[in-house]
């Protein structure tokens, strides 16, 4: 029973690493505080997700949505992209939610939340959100 019990943790844990693959591959940040001195330089609002450990939908939203290549370009051009694991990081108090995946935009100027997005969005919902 203890063996099942840390084999099961030990794939959770490694499931919360893929968030950090996926940040590698596809240059996101993974540090709230790194990205917004980046935004300021370079006058980019961010683009903030967060994700859990045993979130499915997280992993959809990265799959479905986020691998996409056209997708990713329209966002590195707009936005400094963050994605950050709520199970594993450090978030802002006003970050931390129970509902994940949560996806915010944020002002470059002011760190103020200029919107944000609960749950898994399909690809056209997604681009639609990050609009200007």
């Amino acid at each position: 029973m203890k063996a099942i019990l840390i084999l099961l943790i030990v794939i959770e844990l490694l499931n919360g690493q893929t968030y950090k693959e996926f940040a590698d591959v596809y240059s996101y940040e993974t540090n709230y505080e790194k990205a917004y001195l980046k935004a300021r330089k370079e006058k980019k609002n961010i683009l903030l997700i967060t994700v859990a450990n045993y979130c499915p939908w997280c992993k959809k939203l990265e799959n479905r949505v986020l691998k996409d290549i056209a997708l990713q370009k329209k966002i590195h051009k707009s936005f400094i992209p963050v994605i950050i694991n709520k199970d594993i990081d450090k978030l802002q108090e006003r970050f931390i939610t129970n509902i994940v995946p949560m996806t915010y935009v944020i002002n470059y100027k002011t760190d103020k939340i200029i919107k944000k997005k609960a749950g898994y969005q399909k690809k056209s919902d997604f681009l639609y959100f990050i609009k200007k």
